[in-house]
């Protein structure tokens, strides 16, 4: 949908309400309510079959006897009757409408062939729908109710700002917007698009995108219908200068299966979207209300243009207690330049010229009466400093606690830094609390809020400016693949795919019988590794399936006896022969196939432990070597890979170039290549290869070709 067309339909001229009334018990009569309550600047059109008018307003029987035109009508009808009332709205020449009513696509399938009823009969005409199973939009800036949601009945004036809201819950939709009155925040529109059978999440964020009213997206997701249409108006919303926040439901097993029976929608890897996410520069919370009060903070102070920060307390055990938060949190305490020090000499002591600043030894130090213009004095020289990017300044119980209220809002308003208050002060707060609500600045009550907060602000920071990923290579695989059979590749088949893409490989040959893997020993140089090829075996290990550093003739036959019969029930082939590499670090690499956003690499810390440690990050593929570096850096278990202990540090260049080519083998084989496991990675000094592999193939490779 085109931007003009969402445009009218969020700032309609003439809207419908089907099935007004007076009675604000009622859906029709809440709907009429709030537009006339909230001051809605167009035509309103009240449907009734019985009402002559309706609150001073002309009502008419059917949408086709109004003599006005319909840009958006709002309906909540019996599922039963949706279809017939969507229709007439559509021969009457709607442009847009949205049904409220529940029972479709979220109830399974009897429900979702009404669902494509409804859209079709509305497409048919031109007409667009929004919903069904939604509670409408509310468009602050428009004057514009278009929904039932409780929440504005209990508030007086829509809360307009610059945040834009799109949500796939109605309920959770008009608890922001409740939630966002009441803490200050401010909204250039809300939108709740529910089954999202016609214009859906894309849509809005299409809009929202380009929309000069809007300075930060928020997002309640459950599943998407278009994720690369998404993702274009979310690059498109980052490259204008906007943030863009979302919270996910799904993001475990329980909360995906929620997700399929509340709104339809298949809930995708929890773990792939926040990949993605990182990799476009969308900031991922947990909670909602926590999104709000994120966006609150970057709405009205601004978002962060560096990653250190500042810490301010009246208590110096506070401050020490904050330190430890935001260290948890991978923050970074800021460095003040000596010339901020200096200018701090004129309030503080030698000792406590660093941060955190403890505001208790400033008070010590000029007195009782210049203590509050000496604390806007050293506020804004510490705002003014170059590396401190944001701060948190934590009111614990103290004299002139409004006058700490006052200061931190006129010094966070004129630094144009967001600068982030905590009200640490119980009852005794209270007059400083009134200090905030009266300025409109941001307030938390809870120390762990406001550092939630402030590391989502240094998120975006450090997402702001993604790297493009590198272009995806042809690579000469067609031969391969015409032998490869479709399905779980043995080791031998998976590691002859790594090596045509240019990944290094430990040398080694199948051996059906121990004279053939004896000779293959000799040939390759004892010592040696055997492994067990069998076509139902995943985890050779498990059964005995490995023997290492055989040094001699004879170890390397009764390795072959063992292996052979432990493997004999998972349909035994031969034993892999390799070469004994001693490696420092063992690494896991490998990519699957996600049907949303297509192929995804994951790097980690690998071996017989990988799936215990969990220490693995992911990233769309392909890669760059430099982001490959990137990857193995942020892992847990980092410092293994960075001379742990006096062991040698590993090559990280040469490690990540390999894993960028195994990057760039998943993207050019696609949805071909459902999975693949480099596992383990061996590295040791300058040398590094794949030690065991398994790849699933899902298709013919003549297919691909």
């Amino acid at each position: 949908m085109k931007r003009d067309d969402i445009r009218q339909f969020l700032y309609p001229k003439t809207v419908a309400v089907i099935g007004a009334s007076e009675d604000s018990s009622k859906f029709g009569g809440r709907v009429l309510e709030y537009l006339l309550k909230f001051g809605f600047p167009g035509t309103l059109v009240p449907i009734n079959m019985r009402a002559k008018t309706l609150r001073g307003v002309p009502a008419y029987p059917s949408v086709k006897a109004s003599p006005h035109e319909i840009d958006v009508a709002i309906m909540a009808v019996p599922a039963e009757h949706a279809l017939e009332s969507v229709r007439e709205c559509a021969e009457a020449g709607a442009k847009g409408c949205i049904l409220i009513t529940a029972g479709f696509a979220e109830i399974g399938e009897e429900g979702a062939r009404r669902q494509a009823a409804l859209v079709e009969a509305a497409r048919s005409r031109g007409m667009r729908l929004l919903g069904p199973n939604c509670l409408g939009y509310v468009n602050p800036l428009g004057g514009t109710a278009m929904s039932s949601t409780l929440s504005l009945s209990a508030i007086e004036a829509l809360p307009r700002g610059s945040i834009g809201l799109v949500s796939q819950s109605g309920a959770l939709m008009g608890s922001m917007i409740a939630v966002g009155e009441a803490m200050g925040a401010g909204f250039s529109v809300c939108v709740s698009v529910g089954n999202q059978c016609d214009l859906e999440l894309a849509d809005f964020v299409e809009y929202l995108a380009d929309d000069d009213a809007t300075r930060v997206i928020c997002l309640y997701v459950e599943g998407l219908l278009n994720p690369a249409r998404f993702i274009t108006a979310v690059d498109r919303a980052r490259a204008n200068g906007k943030a863009v926040l979302m919270a996910k439901s799904g993001r475990t097993e329980p909360g995906a299966r929620a997700v399929k029976s509340h709104t339809a929608s298949m809930a995708g890897s929890y773990a792939v979207l926040q990949a993605i996410a990182e990799a476009h520069g969308i900031v991922m919370v947990e909670d909602a209300i926590d999104m709000l009060a994120i966006a609150r903070c970057m709405s009205r102070l601004g978002r962060l243009r560096g990653d250190g920060v500042a810490l301010v307390s009246g208590s110096g055990g506070g401050g020490a207690l904050m330190v430890d938060a935001l260290a948890e949190r991978n923050l970074r305490i800021a460095t003040l330049a000596e010339a901020t020090k200096e200018k701090l000499a004129e309030f503080l002591p030698p000792t406590h010229r660093h941060l955190p600043i403890d505001m208790g030894a400033m008070r010590q130090r000029v007195g009782q009466q210049e203590y509050r213009d000496a604390g806007r004095k050293l506020l804004a020289q510490l705002m003014a400093d170059d590396d401190v990017a944001g701060a948190i300044v934590l009111l614990t119980t103290q004299p002139d606690m409004d006058d700490v209220a006052r200061t931190v809002a006129e010094v966070g308003t004129a630094c144009r830094k967001p600068l982030l208050f905590i009200n640490a002060g119980g009852k005794a707060g209270e007059g400083a609390r009134r200090v905030m609500r009266e300025a409109g600045y941001p307030s938390f009550d809870h120390p762990l809020d406001a550092v939630r907060v402030m590391a989502s602000l240094v998120q975006d920071y450090r997402l702001a400016k993604p790297a493009p990923p590198p272009p995806a290579e042809r690579l000469a695989l067609e031969s391969l693949l015409r032998e490869l059979p479709p399905g779980l590749l043995n080791e031998q088949d998976a590691k002859r795919l790594l090596a045509a893409a240019g990944v290094p490989v430990t040398r080694g040959r199948l051996a059906r019988n121990a004279d053939e893997a004896v000779r293959i020993a000799m040939e390759l140089g004892l010592p040696v590794v055997l492994k067990a090829q069998a076509a139902e075996l995943t985890h050779k290990s498990d059964i005995g399936g490995v023997r290492l550093d055989l040094g001699s003739e004879a170890q390397v036959r009764e390795a072959f006896g063992a292996i052979a019969q432990a493997a004999k029930a998972f349909g035994f082939e031969g034993c892999l022969v390799q070469e004994m590499f001693k490696a420092d670090v063992e690494l896991i690499v490998g990519s699957r196939w996600d049907e949303q956003f297509g192929a995804m690499l994951l790097v980690g810390i690998g071996g017989t432990l990988v799936e215990l440690l969990q220490d693995v990050r992911l990233a769309p593929a392909p890669v760059s070597a430099e982001r490959a570096v990137e990857l193995l850096r942020s892992l847990k278990l980092a410092p293994l890979l960075t001379g742990y202990r006096g062991k040698p540090a590993v090559d990280l260049e040469r490690v990540g170039a390999i894993i960028a080519r195994i990057s760039q083998l998943a993207a050019a084989l696609g949805a071909r290549l459902a999975e693949l496991d480099a596992n383990p990675l061996l590295v040791a000094g300058d040398r590094a290869a794949v030690a065991d592999a398994r790849a699933v193939l899902t298709s013919s490779a003549k297919e691909h070709a």
